[in-house]
């Protein structure tokens, strides 16, 4: 047995052919737009307790959409009464997404309510276009209970205020992450090239968000020496990030996932794509707003919530790599291991510098990261493509 196939087992036979479908693509960039809004929540609350009120809201908007890629890996959409309903859930998101800014405050209804619907939707969707399969819908009935009662419970912190809203919200999320804890050995079946892409079109798909944001930040500065080095910056740590995740992760997650026999993929991909892949998710939000914040004021120092989402959001990224790896290949990955404590140290230790020099250190430890990873690696890379049908 090679080293790929030690490591990651005999590749399943049991596999259809998927691709993601455009409808799909369009259903995500709305789901991406309600992601990128989670910024204005920190940048109106940049505290530690902001923090924490929009990383909750990014993880209940997030853990919506994953629901529909799951949803979407399992039943066709491509019937004209589906596409219909499909489309309708995506302008339910769209509500989603404008009621993220002010979700904590007067107007958090304009929030919850759409969520509750996209939520619900979901479960009525799914159960249904698994009427022909009945051992799948009878694993999403079991799921069905909490995924209703989770977002009930989201629709009630919008009625609350306050500290309210944000425990009722809290106890949301806690009821979701445990009915995928205890239900994902009940028969859930997965395509695991749909799904890899499925997901990493949508980190994709944030990424160019954040050159949105590096663009808008930009705007207003005068045209020289610093405006070019400035962006030059913001935009190497989008593309850093990008090689971060493609340049060995999403294969080896994908490998992973195919080589898993298919009954036993669901709690694979439950922890590689939907938890640890919110890791990413915050960590390219977080990076954003501090690459916006400094393009904004490239010659001053970040200010304290910038340094933070700055190396969080760094931190969090690599974390979710190597979690990630972890669970996939049960191999450590020692130097995004100490990029985290890097990154965390370059924000402390540089806090007075120049927002555009911070920025700098930070990418350059994230480039020397997956530098010395690669290099490291290039040799099970390569049996990894090689060993790929």
């Amino acid at each position: 047995m090679t080293t790929v196939e030690h490591l990651i087992g005999p590749e399943s036979t049991e596999e259809r052919e998927q691709r993601t479908s455009y409808l799909e693509l369009f259903f995500d960039l709305v789901f991406v737009f309600a992601i990128t809004q989670v910024d204005s929540l920190v940048a109106d609350d940049p505290t530690a307790g902001g923090f924490a009120r929009a990383t909750l809201l990014l993880w209940l908007v997030w853990w919506a959409w994953g629901g529909y890629a799951w949803m979407t890996n399992a039943i066709s959409i491509e019937s004209r009464g589906v596409r219909v309903a499909f489309l309708a859930v995506t302008l339910g998101c769209l509500f989603v997404a404008l009621g993220v800014p002010h979700a904590y405050g007067s107007e958090g209804l304009w929030f919850a309510v759409p969520y509750f619907a996209v939520r619900v939707a979901h479960v009525g969707l799914y159960t249904w276009g698994l009427r022909q399969t009945p051992e799948h819908q009878a694993a999403i009935r079991k799921l069905a209970p909490w995924f209703l009662v989770a977002p009930t419970f989201v629709l009630l912190g919008g009625l609350a205020d306050g500290s309210w809203r944000t425990g009722l919200w809290a106890v949301a999320v806690a009821i979701d992450v445990l009915g995928a804890l205890n239900v994902s050995n009940a028969g859930f079946r997965v395509s695991a090239a749909h799904f890899a892409e499925r997901y990493g079109l949508f980190v994709i798909i944030a990424l160019g968000e954040s050159i949105v944001a590096i663009g808008l930040g930009s705007s207003h500065l005068e045209r020289g020496a610093l405006f070019a080095t400035t962006v030059a910056v913001g935009f190497a740590g989008v593309a850093v990030l990008w090689w971060a995740y493609f340049d060995f992760l999403a294969l080896g997650a994908e490998r992973t996932l195919a080589r898993t026999p298919v009954d036993l993929r669901g709690p694979v991909a439950r922890d590689i794509y939907s938890f640890f892949h919110f890791g990413f998710v915050l960590g390219i939000i977080f990076y954003a707003f501090a690459a916006k914040e400094t393009l904004e004021q490239p010659d001053d120092p970040l200010s304290t919530a910038g340094r933070w989402a700055l190396g969080v959001g760094i931190a969090a990224y690599l974390l979710a790599s190597v979690v990630g790896r972890l669970r996939a290949i049960h191999r450590v990955a020692w130097e995004r291991a100490a990029g985290i404590a890097a990154v965390l140290v370059a924000i402390t230790v540089f806090q007075d510098a120049r927002g555009v020099v911070l920025l700098a250190i930070v990418v350059a430890v994230l480039l020397g990261v997956v530098t010395a990873e690669s290099v490291r690696l290039r040799r099970f890379r390569q049996e990894l493509a090689s060993a790929a049908p």
